[in-house]
């Protein structure tokens, strides 16, 4: 029986359904089966490990911050640490036995405390109903105490009715074994912050850094957290436990860093606030960098968070977060007498400058008033002596300011201001330390904006001794020292010198020596000014507290920075740069730079606390001295340098 067209169209319709359910029906098992093989067979050990994650508890566990070193590391076994950890204990609350119920999670608190003499107030903010129930659902530990005493220890295990609902689990703690003489350095660590757990890769429970190189190295510190998984009966107590990742530590830090001269830096300030820098000159490794006030991190990282908060609030308060060798700036007084030097020599062509050639140096030096009706100024020395006839090396040596009035006057600012732009008066130096500010250089436009009049001659004449408005940090201006002692080439300071594993203690990173500047400087300009500085410890400004047989021989400059406060020498501040042994080839020698702020002058103040850290380096017998010293006694009276406008 033949088919009708129709029926023939519907059978070829049928057909084409047909093949292409039945292909897809063989599709979708095919694919099935192969994610099948995936699943068991391709990435089987993997997902039954996550199966078994979410059928029990799993559990994170935190890995050791790597330790921190000092430049005279060797191994770890045979190094003491700067910064290293410690095991302690944390009381962890097993809210389930409550029924989690906030409540009688509350109660429990309450016996806590009183069990364990605890004031209630410890809790404040766990109490709180909104935060206690965020708290239990987070399913996260309830940590009621952290680092506990052994005394805690032994009362939680004999309290029956507190110890059923709580088990102690280890965690690391942190140690500064130099506490507060390196805590700028070291910075500390704590929990993360809201914004650190939203802008970094970070969990709640982690330590992350929280200044100095703990916060810039922190991933490179941190290592990789481990996890076990936990199988717990009906009243918490653990059944079963297996450690499905160890965790790795994290990379050890090898510092710059030489231990003695830190605490010798840091003991030289005490019961002042400054800071006291030692860099090693011809690489810009950082030997020492003490800022006090200070803080102790080992209370910051600690687990008493009243003890945490108190010692935060007051450190804030005494402005002790600073790290004053980075993060502040001060007008540089006459240690800037060497930059206005150098600028007058590399710039001889405009004035016809000879260091050799004196100026007259009278008590005072006046400048003419150029305005109907306004009086002469009139600039004094800082000891408002006439010093007579001085060249470049005397003037540095008295730290005369009539000769740089006179110098700065006939150079004009110009010159000066470029040179100082040119050293990095004004930029960050790329020390590998977080917060570095920046100084401040003036220019006439500057000043037209914001006082609304032209750059005056008198602003000339107190920018040649570094007053008016320069300012700048003291790491800024020991790498200008720097320069000096290197010709013209300023290296990168660091404080970080390798990285190293923390398993077989091989090197992953190490930093090599980073020119920043290669400043093209005449001969005669370094040679001159050297021997100016020389003469500011052998025989001047500095010399009653430098010039020592049983200190090497140490070049320098003293500067006495007038603030707002005016009158008082007690409200100036002292600087002293400086760097020993002068006789030594470049690369045994190390570039100390002290400020103090109020420190009364720079031999009263700063050149004392730059003395301990050269006597820390260089102990007696570990140098040579020339034949033209003539040690003076340590007793002798030091003079007091004040530089007036």
């Amino acid at each position: 029986m033949s088919q009708s067209a129709s029926e023939f169209r519907l059978e070829t319709s049928f057909r084409k359904r047909l093949y292409f359910f039945t292909g897809m029906v063989v599709f979708t098992l095919t694919a099935y089966i192969l994610q099948l093989f995936n699943l068991q067979i391709v990435q089987g050990s993997e997902n039954s490990l996550k199966a078994e994650r979410f059928v029990r508890r799993s559990e994170s566990i935190p890995a050791d911050r790597g330790n921190i070193f000092d430049r005279n590391f060797l191994t770890p076994e045979t190094s003491q640490p700067l910064v290293s950890n410690s095991a302690s204990l944390d009381v962890i609350l097993n809210t389930s036995l409550l029924k989690n119920d906030p409540r009688k999670v509350k109660d429990f608190i309450y016996k806590f405390c009183e069990a364990l003499s605890i004031p209630i107030v410890y809790y404040e903010k766990e109490l709180q109903d909104s935060r206690m129930i965020k708290k239990i659902r987070s399913r996260e530990p309830f940590v009621l105490l952290e680092g506990i005493s052994r005394e805690q220890q032994e009362r939680i295990l004999v309290l029956d009715n507190i110890n059923k609902y709580v088990y102690l689990v280890s965690s690391p703690a942190r140690v500064y074994h130099m506490g507060p003489a390196l805590s700028h350095v070291t910075g500390y660590v704590g929990k993360p912050t809201t914004s650190d757990l939203q802008e970094k890769e970070i969990k709640t429970y982690q330590l992350i850094g929280k200044g100095g190189i703990e916060s810039l190295y922190d991933t490179t510190l941190r290592g990789q957290d481990g996890f076990r998984i936990q199988k717990r009966n009906t009243e918490g107590n653990i059944e079963e436990e297996r450690v499905i990742e160890h965790s790795v530590p994290g990379n050890n830090l090898i510092l710059t860093i030489d231990r003695d001269m830190q605490i010798a830096a840091y003991r030289a300030l005490k019961g002042v606030r400054g800071t006291v820098l030692a860099i090693k000159a011809t690489t810009g490794e950082v030997l020492a960098m003490a800022s006090n006030p200070s803080y102790d991190p080992n209370i910051l990282s600690g687990k008493n968070k009243l003890d945490r908060s108190n010692h935060f609030t007051r450190v804030t308060n005494n402005g002790g977060f600073l790290n004053l060798a980075i993060q502040s700036r001060f007008p540089p007084a006459s240690t800037f007498k060497t930059l206005v030097g150098l600028a007058a020599m590399e710039s001889e062509h405009k004035i016809n400058y000879d260091p050799k050639q004196t100026f007259s140096c009278p008590a005072s030096f006046t400048l003419k008033s150029t305005f109907k009706g306004v009086p002469d100024q009139v600039f004094y020395n800082w000891d408002k002596k006439n010093h007579g006839e001085l060249n470049l090396a005397q003037a540095l040596e008295k730290s005369n300011s009539v000769y740089f009035y006179q110098l700065g006057y006939k150079l004009g600012a110009e010159p000066i201001l470029a040179y100082s732009r040119l050293f990095g008066l004004d930029k960050k130096t790329g020390i590998d330390l977080p917060g570095e500010a920046t100084g401040f250089i003036p220019s006439s436009d500057w000043k037209k904006r914001t006082y609304g009049n032209k750059w005056f001659d008198g602003d000339t004449v107190n920018l040649s001794i570094g007053q008016g408005f320069i300012s700048v940090t003291p790491i800024e201006m020991a790498l200008f020292y720097m320069a000096v002692v290197n010709n013209g080439k300023i290296y990168k300071p660091y404080v970080v010198s390798e990285i190293r594993s923390p398993l077989d203690n091989s090197l992953i990173q190490k930093t090599e020596p980073t020119i920043l500047r290669d400043i093209p400087l005449k001969k005669s300009t370094v040679e001159a000014l050297k021997e100016g500085l020389y003469l500011v410890g052998y025989s001047g400004t500095a010399s009653g507290v430098l010039n020592s047989p049983t200190l090497p021989e140490i070049a320098g400059k003293t500067g006495t920075a007038q603030t707002r406060r005016r009158g008082a020498s007690s409200s100036n501040h002292a600087w002293f740069i400086g760097y020993a042994p002068v006789n030594a080839p470049p690369e045994k020698q190390i570039l100390v730079a002290a400020f103090v702020e109020y420190g009364v002058g720079g031999a009263a103040s700063a050149a004392p606390a730059a003395r301990e850290v050269f006597k820390a380096a260089f102990p007696p017998g570990s140098f040579p001295r020339t034949d033209r010293s003539r040690a003076k006694t340590m007793e002798e009276e030091a003079p007091v340098e004040q530089e007036a406008f």
